[in-house]
């Protein structure tokens, strides 16, 4: 009986495939190619209304994307709506997407909810859930906490972000957060601009500050430009407060000096050194004097 189970839901499988393969064909003529194809452990599939039903490991393929669910989906053929479930992870061209659960709401309009992770190019935006529109390249995460970050370790975090990845530019808001480490440099601010190009700008507005080996900067706003490249400047407007740390000058460490010369170009007085040498060939003289007489 199982046998046959397996069987026949093999068989349900590859017609499905063949049946959305021509449903697809007939209801987007514009694009021949864009063929919409379900694989799973077992499928229950309503020829009518186009809806169906998955169980185990499902696969979903349309228009060049790759969707995979752990746990099984819910979807419809005409429409390519769908909810997969149980772990999901998405990819197209160079877009990556992982999440708990994803949302097809229409074939070009997702969401990714439960630790929704989204990888394009060198940027990767975490979030509790993350919309995104394919045919714009657009992203918006909710949740509450969002977090974008390049390969070279930079990041900004903010209570929401909206990122457009066609311009390459980020819209973050509440308690902006950022690190660059090619500039080596840290800042804050209720909102944030960021162009995340090579030669790019990140702008901090409202209760700015941004801060560099020690040296600090505050304003209403900060535009520091060329954040990703070697040489970054920094404009500020509106109640502008800089704090300066003067370098130390560098200290001496090398054991060829000795332990008072390494000492004394530290600027340390209060040091009890081992005597010299003029001083052990006094004390020699003196007890050889002190034995003969």
């Amino acid at each position: 009986m199982k046998k046959n189970k397996r069987i026949l839901a093999g068989l349900l499988s590859c017609l499905l495939v063949f049946v959305l393969g021509c449903c697809t064909v007939a209801a987007a003529p514009a694009n021949k190619d864009a063929k919409y194809s379900v694989d799973a452990t077992e499928i229950e599939y309503d020829m009518g209304s186009g809806d169906g039903t998955t169980t185990g490991k499902t696969t979903i393929k349309h228009d060049g994307g790759v969707a995979v669910a752990q746990g099984g989906s819910t979807f419809n053929s005409k429409t390519k709506t769908g909810h997969l479930f149980g772990g999901v992870t998405a990819k197209k061209e160079d877009n990556h997407l992982s999440s708990q659960e994803l949302f097809m709401y229409t074939d070009k309009f997702v969401s990714a909810v439960g630790n929704a992770i989204l990888t394009k190019g060198d940027k990767t935006l975490k979030a509790h859930r993350v919309d995104y529109h394919d045919d714009k390249e657009f992203a918006e995460t909710l949740g509450g906490y969002a977090h974008l970050s390049a390969t070279d370790g930079s990041w900004l975090t903010a209570g929401k972000i909206v990122y457009d990845m066609k311009t390459g530019v980020a819209n973050a808001t509440g308690g902006v957060k950022m690190e660059s480490t090619v500039q080596k440099m840290t800042g804050s601010g209720d909102r944030a601009i960021y162009d995340s190009h090579e030669t790019g700008y990140i702008e901090l507005i409202g209760n700015a500050t941004a801060t560099q080996d020690g040296n600090t900067v505050t304003g209403d706003k900060l535009r520091i430009t060329n954040v990703s490249g070697p040489d970054s400047k920094t404009h500020a407007e509106g109640n502008v407060r800089i704090v300066y740390y003067q370098k130390p000058d560098k200290e001496v460490s090398n054991p060829a000096f000795g332990e008072g010369a390494v000492l004394m170009a530290n600027g340390a007085t209060n040091f009890n050194p081992a005597p010299n040498m003029m001083e052990q060939i006094t004390n020699s003289k003196s007890d050889t004097e002190a034995r003969t007489v």
